[in-house]
C-alpha cells in the first residue's frame, strides 16, 4: 500500500492565488484568439499547482519525498527505510507576507505539526505527514510508526 501526502503549497497561498488568476487569464487570452496566452497558462499552471509531497510505501519501507509539477508529475527518488531511523512531531510556523497598493502589510501565519522521518542521531530527514489537528497527531504518529516498525522519536 502506498499512501501519497501533499505538505502544503510551493509559493505559498498568495503565489496559488497568483497562478490561478495567470492560469485563467492565459485561458481567456487563448479564447479570444491570443497565442501568448499559451505562456500564462503555462506559468500560472506552473504556479498555482505544484506541490511538495511525500509518498510512503509500506509494504517495501520506502519513503520519496518530492515535488509534483503541475499537481501530477512527480519528482523526486525513494529511499530505504532502516532499522536505526525514527519517526517523530516537528513543529512548523510559516508567515507570509504581501502589501496591498495602500502599502499595508497583510501576514498569514500558518502552524503546522508535521511528522518527520529522523536518522539515528535526531536529524531530520524529511517530512511525511502534515497533521492539521491536535488530536490526530498522536494516532497518525503511532500508525506510521507501526506500519513502518520504527521507534517514536522523544
Amino acid at each position: 500500500m502506498i499512501e501519497s501526502n501533499v505538505l502544503g503549497k510551493t509559493f505559498g497561498p498568495v503565489g496559488s492565488f497568483t497562478g490561478i488568476v495567470l492560469f485563467c487569464f492565459g485561458l481567456y487570452s487563448v479564447v479570444i484568439g491570443a497565442l501568448g496566452g499559451i505562456v500564462l497558462i503555462i506559468t500560472g499552471a506552473f504556479i498555482a499547482f505544484t506541490r511538495p509531497y511525500t509518498s510512503i510505501n509500506y509494504e517495501q519501507k520506502k519513503v520519496r519525498s518530492g515535488d509534483k509539477i503541475f499537481g501530477f508529475l512527480k519528482t523526486g527518488k525513494w529511499k530505504d527505510i532502516t532499522g536505526d531511523m525514527k519517526v517523530g512531531l516537528w513543529s512548523s510556523s510559516k508567515t507570509y507576507r504581501t502589501y496591498s497598493r495602500s502599502n499595508r502589510s497583510l501576514d498569514i501565519t500558518e502552524k503546522r505539526q508535521i511528522i518527520c522521518l529522523f536518522n539515528a542521531q535526531g536529524k531530520k530527514l524529511m517530512m511525511l505527514k502534515s497533521v492539521q489537528k491536535d488530536e490526530d497527531m498522536h494516532e497518525e504518529l503511532e500508525t506510521i510508526s507501526a506500519n513502518l516498525g520504527l521507534e517514536i522519536l522523544q
